[in-house]
């Protein structure tokens, strides 16, 4: 199967408690397969932080044109607020110049929404 080279970013919303130390995943599903669950490695200190945009290279088989995105944090993070707010995620298909863009706009935490996980469709 054809490899492809997506960049992601992913940017976190701007209420002061926003941001989360608490591991992040993603799954990408596309018209032609789906991605397993991949843990994002923060890239320094400040991932996934208030107001912030984190860029990822996932290098997996070609998905055809994407139709979900599904964001997870485990709740790794201790504290009152463990949660994370996601405003989107777009993802560049560095291979064709396709563009996708998944807006969340959504808490992912038990406090905030009782969920750790969200899928959004296109």
């Amino acid at each position: 199967m054809k490899q492809n080279t997506y960049t992601l970013y992913i940017r976190t919303g701007d209420d002061p408690t926003a941001g989360t130390d608490s591991n992040v995943f993603i799954r990408l599903i596309g018209t032609a397969g789906q991605t397993e669950e991949i843990h994002l490695p923060p890239q320094d200190l400040f991932a996934f932080e208030t107001g912030g945009t984190d860029k990822f290279i996932l290098h997996v088989p070609d998905l055809g044109d994407l139709t979900r995105c599904c964001l997870r944090q485990d709740n790794s993070e201790t504290g009152p607020s463990s949660g994370w707010f996601v405003r989107d995620v777009r993802v560049e298909d560095d291979e064709t110049d396709r563009v996708w863009v998944f807006t969340f706009n959504r808490w992912l935490g038990v406090e905030e929404s009782g969920t750790l996980s969200a899928c959004v469709d296109l």
